[in-house]
């Protein structure tokens, strides 16, 4: 699977989406000073989940992760 997230400057998620593996990626909607960043998605995010399960697992992510832009490759990193 893969994630289309909007976050702000500082990685805090605002909002996302995620989409299977191949398929054309979704572009949820930005507002200034928000940023689009496409990732793969973490492992308990998968196309077998029904979609309750999908948003309590994107919502678990939102609430604990952030956007890691550090690299070249931005990437979910555990907030502290």
């Amino acid at each position: 699977m893969r994630l289309t997230v909007i976050h702000d400057s500082n990685g805090n998620i605002v909002s996302m989406v995620a989409y299977p593996e191949g398929s054309p990626p979704m572009y949820p909607e930005t507002k200034p000073g928000q940023h689009m960043t496409e990732m793969e998605a973490p492992a308990n995010i998968r196309l077998d989940l029904d979609a309750r399960q999908l948003h309590e697992r994107l919502s678990e992510v939102m609430q604990n992760y952030r956007v890691d832009m550090g690299s070249m490759k931005c990437s979910l990193t555990r907030k502290s």
